[in-house]
């Protein structure tokens, strides 16, 4: 077992203990017992109000991760920690959220607040540069507006974990625009070209196209056309090493388990193989959409 599928399934106890029997880890072990065994949290370089809003969201991430508090409470307590720092007592999410971002616009920051993969964790950065990109994808090609964001202050909870090792690295908005984060990227990259933009572009289509898509359905879909186009074959074996049943919540996992099954006859060793399986399965897929909420136009070639 590596120390990969410990923070993929959030057990930092796991990572910690993996890291304390493996030499590797020694330089970076310290780091974690501050935080996660003697709650020293980190301070970033920004106003110190806006260092006890994140210091709260690290406390959800030791409550949550480490601790093993059950995500429904660890949430809770988050929130209100939250509205009693902003002294909204009985706010709903959703303005909570925009007062977060206010705080953080007012200081010189962009912010986006909510959950990524099931847990709660924001991104605060400081530069966002407007570009667009041609993508292609399997049922057309089209421009796509493409956010490069800079300054990163704080990335959610995986990057969190992990000291920068794993992390989101981009979304796609309500809106169809794609967010990248740039330090996560060389920009003439298969990880970029494919697993940023292709999929990416697949969920602004998708959301346009089936109104009332779940998260599951939307990452299953782009995942697919990652395979598709990717000419890495241990593209597979990663996304089959995030299948989990038991994480109802993350998308991600329950789509890895669908693309799972979906393989499981297939020649995983071949890469032909898994573009061509990766196709038919999304085409599949497309029918049952049709079927389940309605469709709109794809994309057209040009």
């Amino acid at each position: 077992m590596s120390i990969t599928q410990f923070f993929l399934k959030g057990d930092l106890k796991g990572a910690i203990a993996y890291m304390r029997d493996h030499a590797e880890f020694q330089d970076i072990l310290p780091a974690y017992v501050a935080i996660f065994e003697n709650r020293e949290y980190r301070t970033f370089e920004i106003p110190d109000r806006l260092n006890e809003i994140l210091r709260l969201y690290q406390i959800y991430f030791r409550d949550t991760f480490y601790c093993g508090l059950p995500e429904a409470e660890a949430a809770d307590k988050l929130l209100a920690g939250l509205r009693t720092l902003l002294g909204l007592p009985d706010a709903e999410e959703a303005l909570l959220a925009e007062r977060l971002r206010s705080a953080f616009e007012a200081a010189g920051y962009h912010a986006l607040f909510g959950k990524t993969q099931g847990y709660y964790g924001p991104y605060i950065w400081r530069d966002t540069i407007p570009t667009v990109y041609r993508v292609q994808l399997p049922d057309g090609t089209a421009d796509y507006p493409v956010n490069i964001l800079k300054g990163f202050v704080f990335r959610s909870w995986m990057d969190y974990l992990t000291f920068g090792r794993y992390g989101t690295s981009g979304w796609a908005s309500p809106d169809g625009t794609i967010n990248c984060i740039e330090a996560a990227y060389d920009f003439e990259s298969e990880p970029f070209l494919v697993s940023l933009l292709k999929h990416e572009a697949q969920h602004t289509v998708d959301m346009k196209r089936f109104p009332g898509i779940t998260p599951a359905e939307l990452e299953y879909r782009a995942k697919l056309v990652e395979l598709h186009y990717s000419s890495d074959s241990g593209l597979l074996q990663r996304f089959r090493l995030e299948a989990d049943e038991s994480r109802e919540s993350d998308s991600h996992a329950a789509a890895s388990v669908r693309i799972e099954r979906g393989f499981s006859d297939a020649d995983q060793t071949d890469l032909s193989c898994i573009q061509a399986r990766a196709l038919e399965l999304l085409r599949a897929h497309t029918k049952e959409m049709e079927e389940a909420y309605g469709t709109e136009s794809a994309p057209s070639n040009g």
